[in-house]
Formats: C-alpha cells, sequence, structure tokens
C-alpha cells in the first residue's frame, strides 16, 4: 500500500468503512451499511485494493461488525441507557441498527474527524440521539475530564473502543481499562482483542501498510490482562464461530499453514479462535 494512504490513525476508518460497504453491496450481505460508501470514499476502497491480506481482513471485519453488533444488543437488554464510542471513526451504528430511541449514543474522536462526520452525515437521521464530542484520548487530562462529565450524566453506560486497543501501547491500554473501571456509571465495556496472531507472516504484511499507524498492544492473554484491572468477563465471541454463525468461512492460508489446518483441523480451530475476538467486559 503506498505509504500516503495511511498516515495516521484517523486515515484507517475510511479503510475499514470501505469494507464495510463492500459487505453491504453484496447480495448475501450478513448486515446493511448504506452510509458506508460514502464515508470511506474513493481513499478508503484504494487502501482495500492495496490490501495484501485483502480477503482475510473482509473476514476479520465482517465477523467484527456483527460480533459486537450482537454484544451491544446484549448489553442494551441489560439496562444501559448510554452507549459512549471512544475513538467512533466513521461507525454507523447509530443509524443502521434498531435502537431504542431513547438511548444516547455519544461518539468521541479527534476534531477532525467529528468535523469531517457531522458534515457528511448532516442530513440523515440516528435511530436515538445521537451526540459527538471531539477530544484527544491521548491526552491524559482531556481523557480524565471527558470521562468525569460523562460519568456524571449517565447512570449505565457501555463503552465501546472497537479497533482502538491494538494502536495503543501496552502501558496506554492498563491506564485506559483502569481509568474506565474506576468511573462507577461505566458498568460494561466491549472491544476487540487479538492473541498470538501478530507473530504470523501475514500479520507482518498488515504491519508494512499500517507504518504510520502502528498496531502496538501485544500482550499473549488480553482478556487476562485486563481481567486483572477488575473487569468480567460477561460475553466473549471467538472470530471462527461468529464467521461460522453468520455463514462466512476464513479464506485459505498458504502452505504450510494450509497443511496444518487439513492435518490438525480441531487445534487449528482452537488456535484461530484465541487469535481474535469480541468481548462484552462489565463489573
Amino acid at each position: 500500500m503506498p505509504e500516503q494512504l495511511i498516515n495516521d490513525v484517523s486515515d484507517t476508518a475510511r479503510w475499514i468503512a470501505a469494507f464495510r460497504a463492500l459487505e453491504s453491496e453484496r447480495t448475501d450481505a450478513v448486515f446493511k451499511d448504506p452510509l458506508a460508501r460514502k464515508l470511506a470514499t474513493d481513499k478508503g476502497f484504494q487502501m482495500v485494493e492495496a490490501t495484501p491480506i485483502k480477503d482475510h481482513m473482509a473476514f476479520a471485519m465482517v465477523t467484527r461488525t456483527t460480533g459486537i453488533d450482537r454484544l451491544i444488543n446484549r448489553a442494551i437488554e441489560r439496562g444501559i441507557d448510554t452507549v459512549i464510542n471512544l475513538g467512533a471513526g466513521l461507525d454507523t451504528r447509530p443509524y443502521r441498527m434498531p435502537l431504542p430511541v431513547n438511548l444516547r449514543w455519544v461518539e468521541v474522536d479527534f476534531p477532525h474527524m467529528v468535523d469531517y462526520k457531522n458534515k457528511m452525515l448532516e442530513n440523515d437521521i440516528p435511530a436515538c440521539h445521537l451526540q459527538r464530542l471531539p477530544a484527544d484520548l491521548s491526552n491524559d487530562r482531556e481523557r480524565n475530564a471527558l470521562f468525569t462529565r460523562l460519568g456524571n450524566e449517565a447512570k449505565r453506560a457501555l463503552i465501546i473502543t472497537e479497533g482502538v486497543v491494538g494502536y495503543l501501547t501496552n502501558e496506554q491500554g492498563a491506564q485506559l481499562s483502569r481509568a474506565l473501571f474506576a468511573m462507577p456509571a461505566f458498568h460494561y465495556w466491549i472491544m476487540d482483542y487479538h492473541g498470538g496472531l501478530r507473530r504470523h507472516r501475514r500479520a507482518t504484511d498488515l504491519k508494512k501498510i499500517l507504518a504510520n499507524a502502528p498496531l502496538q498492544f501485544n500482550v499473549e492473554n488480553p482478556i487476562a490482562f485486563f481481567t486483572a484491572h477488575g473487569w468480567k468477563v460477561h460475553d466473549n465471541i471467538y472470530l471462527l464461530d461468529e464467521g461460522d454463525r453468520i455463514g462466512r468461512k476464513l479464506p485459505s492460508f498458504k502452505f504450510p499453514l494450509s497443511l496444518f489446518i487439513k492435518l490438525f483441523p480441531k487445534k487449528a480451530r482452537e488456535i484461530g479462535n484465541k487469535t481474535y475476538g469480541y468481548v462484552l467486559f462489565g463489573k
């Protein structure tokens, strides 16, 4: 991928939106995101075409979208009154999901992302009460002030950090986890997590195209990492299981990994599930 296509983490939002658009336009689409194409713009589709593991990335983004949709619905069933989407990027769930009309949904991202999204979606109507707040979450003082404000305004809030934690250092991930847990009103937290997948060659290929927005978070057991801060697992959706549920299969790998999968299918599935998933934490 040409270096200029992804210059910072905000650029990846167009990339992911393009994957959502491509899924939405399939005849057998498992979700419909009618706003994704215009948000992605041509640049997002250029990123997709330049992705060396495009089919695998598409599978991961589709299962991530449907998996987190499910977890959001489960949190709503548990009685949340507020959703706080940190690093919301170009997510469109407040528009495409059948959400309760009285639900408050807050999107937080860099000021330029908020301005772009407000402009692009100014004529589109969300299903619930939607608010966008500009903030630099890497700034401790700004983040803490934001959390205090939102914590005082909500009673039972769900936090979403889809595609966010991977770009943090391990220490930044720990700081975020502790800061969220410290807020009494923040009852639930949804994230996607990675295990040992990034040691694989294909992960190295992915890192090359993300040179200006590197994936940094790297712990062997992300679930244990965050439960050590007090969080408890309510629901944990595994990559391959979600693929089965929606009728999608992980694209084939090249030799020798393909041989290992053929010879040891149960072990390969166990490893594959543990490498990537989506979790709903609670207190």
